[in-house]
């Protein structure tokens, strides 16, 4: 169960797997015929439900085109060994499908790629209805075709509140915990990179701003006060905060306080058990982002129309509080916010096709943080 803050979306989303072994990381995805569009930007709520993509759009093509878009797409690639690799993935996904390529040997290079493509993609769209998770990938001088895997973040609002954490730090009972804590909160912003709600370029910081200066647009006698001062709070707590979880200190104290710390309460324990988990995750991917997988649609998919989808600061991200009249308004204005668009931006992965059965690719460490940010979440609001 998910204890964030869901997006109550009325637009549809993309197909999501979850899945258990390694794969290879691809290098580039490569675009056909038309130009490349943004893509769109989506909403989080919990249902799953179909693709909104036609057939023109999701099957990812490569700039192998006679009117080629981009002329350094395969610059440097030796045309002998880029064909060879082409059609020996071809074979694969043929006989995987069981779909008859065309006969291109006429046609120079590269617009026999070209034609090949576009013929097997009419095909695929016959013989299957997975056809759109169907890439084509381009890495390290060599192409070759793969499926597409998407993590399911479960269309929810991870933000992490920063007032809790200053509310606890200056209580006796409860400073070690709030210590213990900080490394924590470190390793997100530090380390996993997870966007701060006082910075600007931040989806977040934009959405107070605007929530202030509609605060402070209504006539003095009839203004919030409680969301008002929940306002300042944000700001000026928000900032003391952003120094301590900045410092270097608290991410290279963090192994020594989950050794040492002695839980004396509940809470304690939770915070301990919490903790052990996050520096866990932070030994085993030393240095990875929270982002580390993620390939915005933008250059995955060509799309009919200019729009944006939801990215990942959209729904992961620092707050001030997850409690309170604000957060309330926050979440409202959020939700009327992303559910006008009709794609998001998750951790993908491309699994090359062999002629064995194809490999699931490894979202372990998506799992691991995903989980354990909900956890936290959690932990605030039972607190």
């Amino acid at each position: 169960m998910n204890h964030a803050k869901t997006i109550y979306s009325t637009n549809n989303t993309a197909k999501k797997c979850k899945t258990t072994t390694t794969v290879l990381q691809a290098g580039r995805v490569l675009q056909l015929d038309a130009k490349a569009k943004r893509s769109g930007r989506t909403a989080k709520g919990q249902t799953k439900v179909p693709s909104t993509y036609n057939a023109t759009d999701a099957f990812l093509k490569t700039k192998f085109y006679t009117r080629l878009q981009d002329p350094t797409a395969v610059a440097g690639y030796k045309q002998d060994l880029l064909a060879r690799d082409y059609f020996e993935s071809l074979a694969v996904i043929s006989e995987k499908f069981g779909i008859t390529p065309k006969n291109v040997n006429a046609i120079p290079y590269p617009y026999n790629i070209s034609a090949s493509l576009a013929d097997v993609k009419k095909q695929l769209i016959k013989c299957t209805n997975d056809w759109r998770e169907v890439r084509l990938i381009l890495e390290k001088g060599s192409i070759y075709f793969a499926k597409e895997e998407i993590y399911d973040t479960g269309m929810t609002l991870y933000y992490v509140p920063i007032i809790p954490l200053y509310t606890i730090l200056y209580r006796k009972d409860t400073e070690k915990s709030a210590l213990l804590l900080l490394s924590v909160y470190a390793y997100l912003y530090q380390i996993l990179k997870i966007p701060y709600y006082r910075e600007e370029g931040c989806y977040l910081n934009y959405s107070y701003d605007m929530l202030e200066e509609w605060a402070e647009s209504e006539d003095e006698d009839y203004r919030d006060k409680e969301t008002c001062r929940e306002l300042e709070d944000a700001k000026e707590i928000g900032d003391f905060m952003k120094e301590m979880i900045c410092s270097a200190d608290h991410l290279k104290s963090f192994g020594r306080r989950v050794r040492s710390f002695k839980p004396r309460s509940p809470f304690d324990h939770s915070c301990l058990i919490l903790a052990k988990r996050f520096y866990e995750i932070y030994r085993k991917y030393r240095k990875s982002r929270i982002d580390r997988n993620f390939l915005p649609l933008r250059y995955r998919e060509q799309r009919e129309q200019e729009e944006r989808a939801i990215t990942l600061d959209d729904y992961v991200s620092f707050c001030a509080n997850i409690k309170g009249n604000l957060f309330d308004t926050l979440c409202e204005t959020v939700n009327s916010d992303l559910q006008e668009y009709g794609e998001i931006d998750e951790p993908v992965r491309f699994v090359k096709y062999n002629r064995e059965d194809i490999d699931d690719g490894n979202f372990d460490f998506e799992n691991a943080v995903f989980g354990r940010i909900d956890d936290l979440i959690r932990l605030w609001q039972e607190f």
